[in-house]
């Protein structure tokens, strides 16, 4: 993963996403219509049309409006903080974007991720091509931030996730269904964090992993390239990767504020999932914080699958599980829709209009170079 990042993170043309138009918007418009469709017929068939009309008939105006508009708020601050756990990682290694640009691109690579089917990977790629484009800096150093980023957001995802199944194990005691779910996702967060450490710590085992792949290339190609100035260039990049990882060891200070402010995100992030339901009226959730805990976590989890489609199948496993909690489908498929109205549909305009916004920048700085 880590020279999959350093190998793309100088691509020129990696952010040409900025002027989608035309064919490419209509595809993935399609895909992302594609999931939406599923999700509706899971609720036609496992909830009810006429149900959910009854929760929103049912929802106190004032209330509905009151608590809603915080989660607008709440997400928001949110994303502030998962910025500003960024930006001081970016601090430690003297890397200076500022926390507005930060925000920025944290809002503009969670957009990323969400339109594309390659969840955690397009998003952060977008993130080191931005810097670097700004400060060009080493790829190495950028990367290292990014994934010091991904470890903390990762681990803290994770710690609150053992927690919630502890509590969840004491009262609910043989629900298999969640247990495998649960399972999968401590599995693979307890991979992946394993991963990333390992690369990050271990030097020879990062060029050992970039070894093969050129080797396959210059094989295929019959050695009609010089891969020989790749090859440096990436190991330059592993150096201040390797670097950059030993001196976030030695500011311990520095990067327990970037945990203390992921922590703060993650906070905010899953209190809208309570908003919601504070919203549609349903005040009994504040009894279901660990069962809450899980739908968020899990919810989390499926959405960073490497390749899975944007919107459907969170939708759809948020729903089964709060029907799995007791909560009655009617609203756990209605809170469902109101949260990911927030989490997606808002990160997507939003960041669809930084994304235009930065693209008619580039386009007048282009124009004034030229007079």
């Amino acid at each position: 993963m880590v020279n999959l990042f350093i190998l793309l993170g100088d691509f020129k043309n990696i952010f040409s996403w900025l002027g989608m138009k035309g064919k490419s918007l209509i595809n993935l418009a399609m895909f992302m219509a594609f999931g939406l469709v599923i999700f509706i017929l899971y609720l036609y068939f496992f909830v009810g049309f006429k149900e959910l009309m009854e929760v929103f008939n049912q929802v106190n105006p004032y209330e509905y409006f009151t608590y809603y508009s915080l989660t607008i708020i709440v997400m928001i601050v949110s994303m502030l903080f998962y910025s500003m756990s960024w930006n001081e990682l970016l601090k430690i290694l003297s890397i200076r974007v500022g926390l507005k640009n930060a925000f920025l691109y944290c809002w503009l690579g969670n957009f990323v991720d969400l339109i594309l089917p390659f969840e955690t990977i397009s998003g952060e790629i977008t993130r080191i091509f931005l810097i670097h484009r700004e400060t060009g800096d080493s790829s190495g150093k950028i990367v290292a931030t990014v994934i010091g980023h991904r470890i903390i957001t990762t681990f803290m995802t994770l710690s609150s996730l053992l927690l919630a199944t502890m509590l969840f194990l004491l009262r609910y005691k043989g629900n298999s269904e969640v247990l495998y779910l649960l399972f999968a996702v401590l599995s693979g967060s307890l991979f992946l964090i394993g991963a990333m450490l390992y690369l990050s710590l271990r030097e020879k085992a990062a060029e050992k992993l970039i070894d093969f792949p050129l080797k396959a290339v210059s094989f295929l190609t019959r050695d009609r390239f010089n891969l020989s100035e790749i090859k440096e260039k990436i190991r330059r990049n592993l150096l201040h990767f390797h670097e950059s990882f030993k001196t976030f060891g030695r500011r311990p200070r520095a990067l327990t504020k970037s945990i203390l402010y992921s922590f703060i995100a993650w906070f905010f992030h899953l209190s809208i999932y309570f908003l919601v339901f504070y919203a549609l009226g349903f005040s009994e959730i504040s009894a279901k914080i660990y069962e809450t805990i899980i739908v968020y976590s899990i919810s989390v989890a499926v959405q960073t699958v490497p390749i899975a489609l944007p919107l459907g199948l969170v939708e759809i496993v948020m729903t089964s599980l709060y029907a799995l909690f007791n909560i009655p489908a009617a609203i756990g498929g209605a809170a469902t829709l109101l949260i990911r109205v927030v989490t997606f549909w808002l990160q997507i305009l939003v960041g669809y209009a930084m994304a235009q916004w930065i693209g008619v920048k580039k386009l007048l700085a282009q124009v004034h170079k030229k007079h």
